[in-house]
């Protein structure tokens, strides 16, 4: 769409597609000039795969149908630099490195998203420190001659392929038939503040319409603002659509820093759904099963459509029962009925983010959900807003039936309405002052 007037496409009558499936989730011109955007994108790389096939595109094109390999590393000896993860594939071109991951210490798994095909992994560490992964640097790979499978009819959960483990041996350092050259850039879990230009907004936009461009950015999906301390409460907070951690910048800025510790969960929101709480528990339950980490007390705190990723996410972690540091979930302005504006758009759009279908209101996402109970023994508590501004019986962006879905909501220990919109509930003090009423019941 290139050569349109920005203001002047905000001024023309936009067709019943494109309005629905922007009232339902985004407002706003320049969320339409985003759509018009990915659209223009997705056909671009369709017709790129179409005369020049490659595997990086079809993970570009297609994320949704994309697959998480993990596969744990198995150390000689403590290393304490950030090692690169490789995954190659002849399918389309000779060797071609269809995607990378910067892992950092402490290593136990290697973790890398990727398309069905068949992959070799290679794994790279800068031992000369000259700032750059080389190819005289392989420290670890896949059996030579015995690429990995990852197929959908082997995901768990439709997500989860498990890989082989890797050696990694960084006494005898190898040379790769790959080609490598690349530059070792900074991979942190820590950030000392929300106000870092690794949470701004504009990465929650890359997120919903370049999902794979949003993971290079993060090379990961937990985050903090202090090392781990076992000794607190852990909270991790889980933003919505097009959101990133800045989100909840009011309600982390009173937190008791003694006694509570903040955590982020910092996915790409265009994703489906499932396999985004499929990645946050297996993150929790690889985080819980580190020694030194001791996870005692977590809570989990969602807005939004984080709220249908939070209940994903608690349904596998309480598969076998509840886990015994699980104490508390408590979810803000959650669409748990759906949104009725996206069955429509998702009948008359073009191109489709794969998290609308999920926030569909018969979408199957939402039966599967709802059929495990929300676990009796996770106290849930329910803060939704009212506050109508825009002809919408809510808080301005998800209805009352919604927010209030019988399925959930007689589940909730208790429920709190606020008089505040779908963004205003996160910046609300009456808000502010229960959710802290609520976290000392966990660590008073």
């Amino acid at each position: 769409m290139r050569g349109f007037n920005i203001k002047g496409l905000c001024r023309v009558k936009m067709t019943p597609f494109i309005l629905s499936s922007f009232l339902f989730l985004l407002s706003g011109c320049g969320h339409v000039f985003d759509y018009l955007n990915y659209m223009e994108r997705h056909s671009t790389l369709k017709s790129t795969f179409h005369n020049h096939p490659r595997m990086e595109v079809l993970r570009e094109l297609s994320p949704e149908n994309c697959y998480t390999l993990r596969g744990k590393l198995i150390m000689d000896r403590l290393y304490e630099g950030p090692i690169l993860v490789i995954a190659v594939s002849d399918r389309f071109q000779y060797r071609e490195i269809v995607a990378s991951r910067i892992v950092r210490s402490p290593a136990m798994y290697y973790v890398i998203f990727l398309p069905e095909g068949e992959y070799d992994v290679y794994i790279f560490a800068d031992m000369n420190k000259n700032g750059f992964f080389e190819e005289t640097e392989l420290v670890g790979r896949t059996l030579s001659g015995k690429m990995v499978s990852v197929q959908k009819k082997k995901a768990v959960d439709d997500i989860l392929v498990e890989g082989p483990a890797i050696k990694i041996d960084v006494h005898h350092p190898l040379t790769s038939d790959v080609p490598m050259n690349t530059k070792v850039t900074a991979s942190s879990y820590k950030y000392e503040s929300l106000d870092d230009e690794f949470f701004d907004p504009r990465y929650g936009t890359m997120g919903i319409y370049r999902p794979t461009e949003f993971l290079t950015h993060t090379q990961g999906s937990l985050f903090a603002l202090e090392d781990y301390d076992p000794n607190k409460t852990a909270i991790i907070f889980i933003h919505g659509v097009e959101g990133t951690p800045r989100d909840w910048k009011y309600l982390v800025e009173g937190l008791d820093k003694k006694r509570f510790q903040p955590w982020f969960f910092y996915y790409p929101s265009g994703l489906p759904l499932g396999k985004l709480g499929f990645l946050l528990a297996s993150t929790i339950e690889i985080f819980s099963e580190i020694e030194d980490y001791q996870l005692n007390r977590l809570v989990i705190v969602a807005h939004s459509m984080g709220g249908l990723v939070a209940r994903s996410t608690i349904d596998r972690l309480c598969r076998k029962g509840r886990p015994t540091y699980l104490k508390i979930y408590i979810s803000m302005s959650a669409p748990y009925g759906g949104v009725e504006d996206a069955n429509s758009s998702l009948k008359s759009a073009p191109v489709i983010v794969p998290s609308w279908r999920d926030v569909a209101t018969d979408s199957t996402f939402l039966k599967q959900i709802y059929q495990q109970d929300l676990s009796k023994e996770v106290p849930f508590y329910m803060f939704f807003g009212y506050r109508n501004k825009s002809g919408i019986s809510g808080d301005g962006t998800i209805t009352l039936r919604s927010q209030l879905d019988s399925r959930v909501h007689l589940k909730a220990v208790k429920t709190y309405g606020f008089d505040t919109t779908h963004v205003g509930i996160l910046n609300d003090e009456a808000v502010r002052k229960e959710f802290y009423q609520l976290l000392n019941t966990v660590n008073p």
